[in-house]
């Protein structure tokens, strides 16, 4: 994240997650494995190998962390990339802004 002033941009509070997510950009591209890092009011940070276009808008579902897999309160939601940036293990970091919770 760039913060040439060294302060937080973001108005709402992030929650750290570490949640199993998948991408879901427009066919025919395939779904794609991610992290959830964090979560705020407008949008969230996912870790992952897929690599957006600027401005690429795409489903994401995020998984509650949890070991009963019977109950799955997933977050599907329609989000729009902000920022793509390498994270140091050969990953991309993706800061999207939520546009619709789908469910």
């Amino acid at each position: 994240m760039d913060r040439p002033s060294g302060r937080e941009r973001r108005s709402s509070v992030r929650v750290p997650l570490g949640c199993e997510a998948t991408i879901v950009p427009a066919a025919p591209v395939p779904r794609s494995a991610a992290i959830c890092l964090e979560i705020g009011v407008g949008g969230m940070t996912l870790l992952t190998d897929y690599v957006p276009r600027e401005d690429e808008v795409f489903e994401v579902f995020v998984r509650p962390p949890g070991d009963d897999p019977f109950e799955e309160k997933v977050m599907h939601s329609r989000v729009k990339v902000r920022r793509c940036q390498s994270a140091s293990d050969g990953r991309f970091e993706l800061g999207v802004q939520i546009i619709e919770v789908l469910k």
